[in-house]
């Protein structure tokens, strides 16, 4: 059975194209749940409702957020669909299980200023800040994830599109901004002195070294760059996806095409997008309208 689940793992890495830190922690999800089982002296191959169940609440007890539980969870329900279509089990023990229900939190939107002035006060001496502005001007301009970015070849680039591969192999097409066009075709002209490893390297951003760059290393340099427009202290690739989405929101571009933009499957994961537009409006409202303050007594 044990092997059952490496193989599970090893079609993680493989065949459906989860990302490095995916698989990471969904091995740390199983790894915790076969601990638990033998903990308890049950066999994976005989576990049922109560078992799974049990789990969660241990899980709830250690203080694990609702949302870490619903990733744990969603975690062996692929495993278990897995040893189902294997033959290895008949029944699914985590059917019944119904995951606590996340609190769903706000993303945080960058402004437009702060990324402006992040992009046109950055230094532009060496090739790796050549990179660097090419790497934040299409992250915010295409609104794609830092994984996504990292997966990009040369031939990903089509004139004014780029060809995006995301979760679950699905592809999509996003176009480019002229300002992220300009600033690629300025990376492009000097790639060449990053390609160490040689020239048959297919990335497109390059590390130092001349490998394709990690989403580690992405994450570091625009945290960076936007520190030294933002001043904040916990920044990420993923606050230039949330901005690109709300910004566009704000000028006015439909949901239903952020949503292809984005590559969300479900318009409910691009709604929440809606709630930001709506709490930057009436915090704009409040500050602006002369009856919205709080009314005094006579």
């Amino acid at each position: 059975m044990i092997e059952a689940v490496h193989q599970y793992l090893e079609e993680l890495e493989k065949s459906r194209r989860f990302s490095p830190n995916t698989v990471t922690a969904y091995k740390k999800d199983i790894q915790s749940y076969l601990d638990f089982l033998t903990q308890r002296g049950r066999d994976i191959a005989r576990v049922d409702f109560h078992d799974v169940r049990d789990f969660i609440y241990e899980l709830h007890r250690r203080g694990n957020s609702a949302r870490s539980i619903v990733r744990k969870l969603s975690s062996l329900r692929g495993l278990y669909r897995h040893l189902i279509r294997i033959g290895a089990i008949s029944v699914d023990p985590t059917i019944l299980i119904l995951p606590p229900r996340e609190k769903r939190t706000l993303p945080e939107v960058l402004s437009e200023k702060v990324i402006a002035e992040a992009i046109d006060e950055a230094p532009v001496v060496s090739t790796i800040e050549i990179r660097d502005i090419a790497i934040l001007e299409l992250l915010y301009g295409t609104g794609i994830r830092r994984a996504e970015l990292s997966d990009l070849n040369l031939d990903s680039v089509k004139d004014k599109f780029i060809h995006v591969i995301g979760k679950g192999d699905k592809e999509r097409i996003v176009p480019l901004t002229g300002k992220a066009r300009e600033a690629l075709d300025t990376y492009l002209k000097i790639r060449s002195a990053l390609a160490n490893a040689g020239e048959h390297e297919p990335a497109l951003f390059l590390s130092l070294r001349g490998s394709r760059i990690t989403t580690r290393q992405i994450a570091r340099r625009v945290e960076k760059m936007l520190r030294r427009s933002s001043g904040a202290k916990k920044l990420s690739p993923h606050q230039l996806r949330h901005s690109f989405a709300t910004h566009l929101l704000d000028r006015g571009a439909d949901l239903r095409e952020i949503q292809e933009l984005l590559g969300h499957t479900s318009p409910k994961t691009t709604q929440i997008y809606t709630h930001v537009g709506i709490g930057r409006l009436v915090k704009i409202y409040n500050r602006a309208h002369p009856r919205a303050g709080k009314t005094q007594e006579d």
